[in-house]
């Protein structure tokens, strides 16, 4: 951990703090040997540095715009230590946060300390536009901050030729130079590949959750040769963006800012428990003196903040305090909060499958699959030979099969149980994953798992047609949509296989069927299709045991209009080696479970008659033949 050893020299009391900057400053202007040790203890020490000499702006204060910057010991002190460490250390850093906690501040006092003192190093800030990064007049911009602190700071603590304004040589458009230490800080926006060919001691990259989608990925891609360390700062915006990678799917070091270390806004900390009676009473959690009253009295607890006697607590359960519950006031919507309060990544989108109950489901009936392998079949006929264990196979099984070996075969396990299969196809080519669900619809049961993202939909085809065979001749539902879905369905026809569905209108009271085969998922039908799943998962009509599977349906979001969408559609890793996660796996099962409300008798119906001497009526009448002998020889 970064060393501050004169730290504790500087006052973190406001009043005091200001006395001591006074005190210096009068002293280092009559004594230059003073003003010059000063200087070697800010080389020395970060914070000492920072809580002496910098400042920052809040201009919501319209008393104090300008303030000393005191850093917070709670979480401000360790945030910073961090990140020197991840400098020189050369590993990333990620820092979701809620709003208003300073990150970026502390990002760019670091980064301002390194270039100040430190010899020949090179940072690179970074936003998603140009005037984000760079311009004049601009507070949001992360060089008019940078130019904040120096503007502050006493001109004997500046580097020699640090003039300030347009004089300044080494200050130009995203470009600053220290002439002392020969250090660089430039700037870019996500527009270009930042940072590509390019070498850097540290990269800051303000609120990345806010990028393009495309740049944000862009810059992740193009900046991970470029330095060793990158610092990523930003509020969450769902899981649709590179933050959320970062954050969940990268090696980067997360340090969580959430409003509850803010010693100013956990004041009064408080969440709530179920009392004696079953009613919800609050549980206060902070150090500040005073009470609480409820309208039991018993349950009046001495603390150290003063409530009135009237505040309306929120009996949610969450951790809360008085700051909180006027800042969730504030917001338009649980989402609003989500993003800028909580941290909460999938609440900070407005999803479809509600997160709580999922989560419920997850620990009610999840598990690990009992086998994970592939489905031998012969290639023309798509008839299964066995099921081989591979654990890297895309078939995962939530049920045992007899025998023992390598290889297991037995149809006939499945034999007087019937069985219907989902399926979503891709182009296989490793963007995203084909999916079957099978489903038992005695049980509602999911019982198997077909996934790969390299299978094309031809051979995604007779896979799922060998296993809807295995399956005791199982019905098929697909997706038809795309250039994929017609490949598949072309396909599908040419095995002959009969047991699959055709498409009706749902619209209809009747759903009269078409002679047209598959389930055409356009945004309504698809938005139709989830509502029926989120239903059947409700009702438990529909029971998922892929933990996978249930995960997903987080990340499926309502978009204005109540257009049904996959959030993480560009960016979420898979496991199996899909780039991109589509919600492959939730269509399938919504498929698997949409055959749960068919008629029986579709479902279950036999395959056509095959005509008098045809190859097929011959090779059914030679299996009768072999059936009847050996029931005579027994």
């Amino acid at each position: 951990m970064a060393d501050f050893p004169h730290l504790h020299l500087v006052p973190k009391e406001f009043t005091a703090n200001v006395k001591w900057r006074r005190e210096v400053l009068l002293q280092a202007a009559e004594d230059a040997v003073f003003a010059a040790s000063i200087r070697q203890m800010c080389a020395e020490d970060c914070l000492f540095y920072v809580n002496g000499f910098a400042w920052t702006y809040d201009p919501r204060d319209t008393k104090v715009p300008k303030k000393p910057f005191i850093t917070y010991t709670e979480f401000q002190d360790d945030a910073i230590a961090e990140m020197i460490d991840s400098i020189e250390g050369g590993y990333d850093i990620a820092c979701p946060k809620s709003r208003t906690m300073g990150a970026s501040w502390m990002g760019l006092s670091v980064f301002e300390w390194m270039w100040h003192f430190r010899h020949d190093l090179s940072f690179l800030l970074i936003s998603r536009n140009e005037d984000y990064v760079d311009k004049k007049g601009n507070p949001k911009a992360l060089f008019w901050k940078i130019d904040f602190l120096h503007e502050n700071q006493p001109k004997w603590l500046l580097p020699n030729d640090r003039w300030l304004g347009d004089r300044d040589p080494n200050r130009k458009g995203l470009h600053l130079a220290n002439a002392d230490t020969k250090s660089v800080m430039d700037g870019e926006s996500t527009t270009g590949d930042a940072g590509r060919g390019d070498r850097r001691t540290a990269m800051f990259m303000d609120e990345l959750a806010a990028f393009e989608l495309n740049d944000g990925f862009k810059v992740l891609k193009s900046s991970r040769d470029t330095t060793k360390c990158r610092i990523f700062n930003s509020t969450p915006q769902g899981a649709n963006n590179a933050f959320f990678e970062v954050c969940h799917n990268s090696g980067a070091r997360v340090i969580r800012m959430h409003w509850s270390s803010h010693p100013l806004y956990n004041q009064g900390l408080y969440t709530a428990e179920r009392g004696p009676n079953g009613i919800m009473v609050p549980k206060l959690l902070d150090d500040f003196k005073g009470f609480v009253k409820t309208q039991r009295k018993e349950w009046e607890e001495p603390k150290e903040f003063l409530y009135p006697d009237d505040y309306p607590f929120m009996l949610d359960g969450k951790q809360r305090s008085p700051w909180y519950d006027g800042e969730c006031s504030r917001c338009v919507s649980e989402q609003e909060v989500a993003q800028e309060l909580d941290i909460d990544f999938l609440g900070s989108d407005y999803q479809f499958f509600d997160a709580e109950f999922i989560d419920m489901l997850m620990n009610e009936y999840c598990t690990e699959p009992v086998l994970i392998g592939r489905l031998l079949y012969q290639p023309d006929s798509c008839d299964p030979q066995g099921f081989e264990i591979d654990p890297k196979g895309p078939l995962q099984l939530w049920f045992n099969l007899p025998g023992a070996g390598p290889v297991l075969r037995s149809r006939d396990y499945f034999q007087g149980r019937h069985f219907g299969l989902g399926s979503d196809v891709s182009f296989g080519t490793g963007a995203s994953n084909s999916a079957t669900s099978v489903v038992d619809l005695a049980t509602g049961r999911k019982v198997a798992l077909w996934k790969d993202p390299h299978t094309d939909p031809q051979k995604f085809c007779r896979e799922t047609v060998a296993l809807a065979k295995w399956f005791n001749n199982g019905f098929m539902i697909w997706d038809s949509s795309g250039p994929s879905g017609k490949t598949f369905t072309q396909e599908l026809l040419e095995t002959k296989y009969r047991k699959i569905y055709y498409r009706r209108n749902e619209e209809s009271a009747k759903k009269k069927v078409s002679d047209q085969p598959g389930y055409f998922l356009n945004s309504e039908a698809r938005a139709v299709l989830l509502q029926d799943y989120r239903h059947k998962l409700g009702a438990r009509e529909f029971i998922n045991p892929s933990r996978a599977g249930m995960r997903e349906c987080l990340q499926f979001i309502v978009q204005p209009g109540g257009k049904v969408e996959h959030s993480a559609s560009a960016n979420s890793q898979d496991p199996r080696g899909a780039r991109e996660a589509h919600g492959d796996e939730v269509v399938a099962d919504a498929l698997a479970s949409r055959i749960l409300t068919m008629k029986p008798q579709t479902v279950n119906a036999k395959e056509p008659e095959p005509p008098y001497m045809s190859p097929a009526w011959r090779m059914r009448e030679a299996e009768k033949e072999k059936a009847a002998s050996k029931r005579e020889d027994w």
